[in-house]
């Protein structure tokens, strides 16, 4: 809940900045997906990119949502369609960390205890988000300030990540990927094609790497 309000504030603080009331803050806080793509929406829409492109590249980051809702239903097997519903619909990540641990290791967890956990991080994102809106609307805070939160943390969640050739090859293809388009041209569709090019550059260098390795061991 602590990390949500750190970063929530910073978020509220940009979705002020567009021109977005503090209620109509919390209401999207509170039923959007992820938080990270709230603040993408925030920082295209300032920068004047169309809606489609919006669309399209908040779209390609959510999508991780569906693997975190894929793995963690093995373990709901037992619940109802209604329970595994709302577990999956109200998903955050640090939920789906908490959850997911407690279900591997057997603890007295169920899809009760990670809903209710979601509602309260969500809650809490929500709550956040609308502080820094009312905030943001008295103290002047520039944008590249409150903007560089969420890239900060994904550099934090870069480098925590386990140093393998395909996580290098991902990052570097994604960024290199970005300044192509930029340098081209291509701003509209800048982030959706460097998230594409990373995953499908990386995962052929690990399809290539490991079918020579099968091949070096026969």
């Amino acid at each position: 809940m602590l990390t949500y309000v750190a970063i929530g504030a910073p978020c509220g603080m940009i979705m002020g900045q567009t021109g977005m009331e503090p209620w109509m803050v919390f209401a999207l806080s509170s039923t959007f997906v992820t938080g990270s793509g709230q603040f993408m929406i925030c920082n295209l829409w300032l920068a004047g990119v169309p809606a489609p492109s919006i669309i399209a590249s908040v779209a390609a980051i959510s999508s991780r949502f569906a693997l975190y809702s894929a793995s963690i239903a093995p373990h709901l097997t037992g619940a109802s369609k209604r329970q595994t519903l709302a577990v999956a619909a109200t998903l955050t990540e640090e939920a789906y960390g908490i959850s997911l641990a407690k279900l591997v290791e057997g603890e007295d967890w169920g899809p009760r205890e990670s809903f209710v956990l979601n509602v309260i991080l969500i809650a809490t994102w929500g709550v956040s988000c609308t502080m820094g809106a009312i905030v943001g609307a008295v103290v002047d805070v520039p944008t590249a300030v409150a903007a560089f939160v969420c890239t900060s943390l994904f550099i934090c969640l870069l480098f925590s990540q386990r140093l393998s050739r395909g996580n290098v090859v991902a990052a570097v293809s994604s960024a290199v990927s970005v300044a192509v388009c930029k340098f081209l041209g291509l701003v509209n569709i800048a982030v959706p094609a460097s998230v594409v090019a990373g995953i499908a550059i990386a995962l052929a260098c690990d399809a290539v790497f490991d079918g020579r390795g099968a091949r070096d061991a026969r």
